[in-house]
């Protein structure tokens, strides 16, 4: 076909090229000729065989951050105003230094283009010098995209430059495969695109940054691209087409984020596809820092199901500056099926038949100390995020409604929050609104006292969970609202001080201190004002010893020299309170609402519990919070958790440490960690249930080397029943090629369990990674869970197949799922800790 018309830009300024070099290509010198041409102050000069053109000293070009251009072709003809001030000894031309004059040129053969870190390839090609513009046809491109490792493959019949940094590709094709027919493409009829490139500033100099790889300056690179009628080809076949496409090419995806297919016995056949919400809305110019998906999910035996989620990271907010992140997360569907919760949960109907969740979560740092959070969570019933959000609701924190306003001011802050209850489903406190200050480590008498502070205001109402919908009669079987839930409210005040005089007794370094407090709750359990009174002394003492032998060195155990770091560590406190514990509602909870569902069915299932009763004491969470001595802290998370105590703490914290690493490069590494803990009860009968010793624990680990750590840790209480745990596991990994991780736990008290826990992931060979995972009670539970999974390593994609069984929940599953090598992050890439690289990252594989 013909060609495209020609684009002639505006400048404001005529674009001048300084300095124009033509030699040889390779050691074979190439010919040159000159012909008279129409314009008599023009002259025509070929060039032939094997031509590079440099051109360097390029003004007035906007977006063109390299100053220089290389072209490299088999035959050149150049057309020049500047052969008055050129240098030619017949087989190459030099202009003078500081010439001015145009330059056009016509090459074909073998073309190279390089400017900056872009290089095109092509046959043909017109290119303008001085006003940066051309034409190419059956051009290759291959040029850098921002968080990909490769680079982008771009393949046009014909490709227009307009401006340094404006092009249009006719007949288009791009792909991040470097083989000569790419597994996978996308093809349009037309693509427009920006590339406008600006040096990258190293942040350590405040100059330029230079590439390790070619030792010239680097830059950063703002794409943009717009294209019709495209189409993506899999495997040489069509398989999507869209009419218009617009992207930012430095988000290496287009339209669809994440496809994903599964199977299994609780949701049926699942089909959930993530698009890119500013791609299919052709939104150009989305504000920096953001982004905006949307979810198309089926699920077979539930429904169909929409969401949403909008994330942001920004330097500022609404012309608020400082650093602002936070994201707004919906998802909702028709449930038609009923939730499977392991055991004896396996067939409950939903208390909704529209069921879903909103959750927002910001945080904005802002000038002068300020702080500001809010969250908002919506969830339709009790069960669907244990159901839909597993991860969510077992390790994430509760998803409630609440905003505040903190300022830190040197070693002191001052915050006001105000929270409602979003669910009726949860046990929470709404503050309506609160004030705390706190103050830390304040220096009184020239630094022979240390006073820390914290007081707080506020309105407190603690609403209690609803009972459980009638539709599930297993579920209010086992519904019992915990010993401190009551429906409760008032004012909630109160202020706790400590001063303390530390006193150095040569290397023992001794803190006597005293804590008090004032506590007072419009209403009690009993719906009483309680005011409480607390007093507590006592001394904190430690004791760093250490001990350094250069000599120890040893090939087999990696040491080269080791120090013995051991601080010896106790706290004697006494305290006494004028209210009992037990008479405190927890306002202020200490358990996350996942753990609380799990204690109200824990009194049930395990101690075959009653309505109206509670947990025996010693299980109960207030106390063991109570025995740890969290009065004894300032900052106390719940202020309710306070009474009489005598209690003696210590421990011996340990870490054997050596040298690792090159010779002149050596750094100092952990060989081997030993921290050990326990308490002594004077009043055993009145504090730990007439056991003397309690709260005994261990941590342990050996980096044998940097590969290889193994793990240990252990916990007891030693009266009746009490917890009794213990750990042992290893963990080797291999970057690039795998890892593996072996454990057991023991487990001893009111549960009583012995689990194995195994976990691989090896790259098998190039193209094939190996991943699973087991857990295995040797008690009465037997196998908990295991999933397999193999991914093949392509050269555009990976493709992950695997299975896995959820005993408690009786649940067989499979899984597929397939992921571009060309993603900024992999999910299903990483091997021994480490992302596997794209292809043609570190050249043809």
């Amino acid at each position: 076909g013909s060609l495209p018309p020609q684009f002639t830009p505006t400048a404001a300024a005529p674009a001048m090229a300084r300095s124009v070099s033509i030699t040889g290509r390779t050691s074979v010198p190439p010919q040159l000729q000159s012909y008279p041409s129409a314009d008599p102050n023009e002259t025509v000069v070929a060039i032939s065989p094997g031509v590079r053109v440099r051109i360097s000293g390029i003004e007035n070009v906007p977006g063109l951050t390299s100053d220089v251009v290389t072209i490299e072709a088999d035959r050149v003809v150049a057309w020049t105003t500047a052969i008055g001030s050129l240098n030619t000894d017949g087989q190459s031309i030099q202009s003078a230094d500081g010439g001015a004059g145009r330059w056009e040129f016509y090459l074909e053969g073998n073309i190279v283009y390089t400017e900056g870190d872009r290089v095109i390839y092509a046959d043909q090609m017109y290119y303008h010098a001085n006003e940066n513009t051309g034409v190419i046809r059956n051009a290759e491109a291959l040029t850098p995209v921002e968080d990909y490792e490769g680079l982008l493959r771009i393949k046009a019949d014909v490709l227009q430059q307009l401006n340094a940094q404006s092009f249009v590709a006719y007949g288009a094709a791009f792909t991040s495969s470097r083989m000569g027919v790419p597994r996978y493409w996308m093809q349009a009829e037309t693509i427009t695109f920006q590339d406008n490139q600006r040096p990258q500033v190293d942040p350590f100099t405040g100059g330029a940054a230079v590439d390790y790889r070619t030792g010239e300056p680097a830059v950063e690179h703002e794409m943009f691209a717009t294209s019709r009628n495209n189409l993506l080809y899999v495997g040489g076949i069509p398989v999507f087409y869209w009419p218009v496409m617009a992207t930012d090419l430095t988000k290496p995806s287009f339209y669809v984020d994440r496809i994903g297919v599964r199977r299994d016995d609780v949701f049926g056949t699942q089909i959930l596809v993530d698009w890119d919400t500013y791609q299919v809305l052709g939104w150009k110019n989305p504000a920096d820092g953001t982004k905006w998906t949307f979810s198309t999910d089926w699920l077979s035996d539930r429904g169909f199901g929409l969401g949403t989620k909008f994330s942001y990271e920004r330097t500022e907010l609404f012309h608020f500056n400082g650093p602002v992140t936070g994201f707004v997360d919906a998802w909702g569907i028709k449930d038609s099926g009923l939730d499977n919760l392991g055991l004896d949960r396996r067939a409950l109907i939903p208390e909704e038949e529209y069921r879903g969740r909103l959750l927002m979560r910001h945080r904005h740092h802002l000038a002068n100390g300020y702080q500001f959070t809010a969250q908002v969570g919506l969830i339709s019933d009790r069960n669907f995020l244990e159901e839909y959000y597993e991860y969510e609701w077992d390790q994430q924190k509760d998803e409630d409604t609440a905003i505040y306003l903190k300022r830190y001011v040197l070693n002191s802050t001052w915050g006001v929050r105000a929270s409602v209850r979003t669910n009726d489903f949860f046990t929470q406190t709404e503050w309506l609104p609160r004030f705390d200050h706190y103050l830390l480590g304040q220096s009184l008498l020239g630094d022979h006292l240390t006073w820390s502070a914290h007081s707080h205001v506020g309105y407190a109402n603690l609403r209690v969970a609803e009972p459980p919908s009638a539709i599930n009669p297993s579920e209010v079987a086992k519904f019992d609202p915990l010993a401190w839930e009551k429906e409760v409210e008032g004012i909630h005040v109160s202020t706790r001080q400590e001063i303390d005089w530390p006193i150095q007794l040569g290397g023992i370094k001794v803190v006597p201190y005293a804590l008090g407090e004032l506590f007072n709750i419009g209403e009690d359990r009993d719906g009483q004002s309680l005011t409480r009174a607390l007093g507590q002394t006592g001394m904190r003492a430690s004791l760093p010893m250490w001990r350094v032998e250069p000599g120890v060195r040893s090939e087999l155990l990696n040491l080269n020299g080791l120090a013995h770091k051991v601080t010896f560590e106790t706290e004697f406190l006494y305290a006494d309170a004028d209210q009992d514990i037990d008479q405190f509602p927890l306002y202020e909870e200490l358990d996350d609402d996942s753990v609380e569902a799990f204690r109200r069915r824990f009194y049930f299932d395990t101690f075959m519990g009653v309505p109206g009763g509670d947990v025996p004491r010693r299980f109960d969470e207030r106390n063991y919070a109570f025995r740890s001595g969290m009065q004894s802290a300032v900052t106390a998370p719940s202020t309710a958790i306070a009474d009489d105590l005598m209690l003696l703490k210590s421990a011996i914290r340990q870490r054997w440490q050596t040298k690792r690493g090159m010779p002149g490069h050596e750094r100092i590494v952990d060989w081997i960690v030993l921290n050990i803990e326990g308490s002594y009860f004077p009043k055993a009968s009145r504090d730990n249930f007439d056991e003397p010793f309690g709260l005994l624990n261990y941590d342990f680990r050996w980096h044998v080397g940097d590969r290889l750590t193994l793990l240990s840790d252990g916990y007891a209480d030693t009266f009746a029943d009490g917890l009794r745990t213990i750990s042992l596991g290893g963990r080797i990994t291999r970057p690039e090629r795998g890892s593996v991780y072996l454990g057991m736990r023991s487990i001893e008290g009111p549960i009583s369990s012995s689990i194995l826990t195994a976990a691989l992931s090896y790259r098998m060979t190039d193209k094939w990674i190996l991943s699973g995972a087991a857990s295995v009670d040797f008690g009465e539970v037997g196998t908990i869970g295991q999933n397999l999974a193999v991914t093949r390593v392509g050269e555009s994609v990976l493709l992950r197949i695997g299975g896995y069984v959820d005993s408690s929940r009786d649940n067989v599953g499979i899984s597929f799922a397939i992921e571009p090598r060309f993603l900024p992050s992999s999910k299903l890439g990483r091997v021994g800790g480490v992302t596997i690289p794209p292809a043609g990252a570190y050249g043809l594989e």
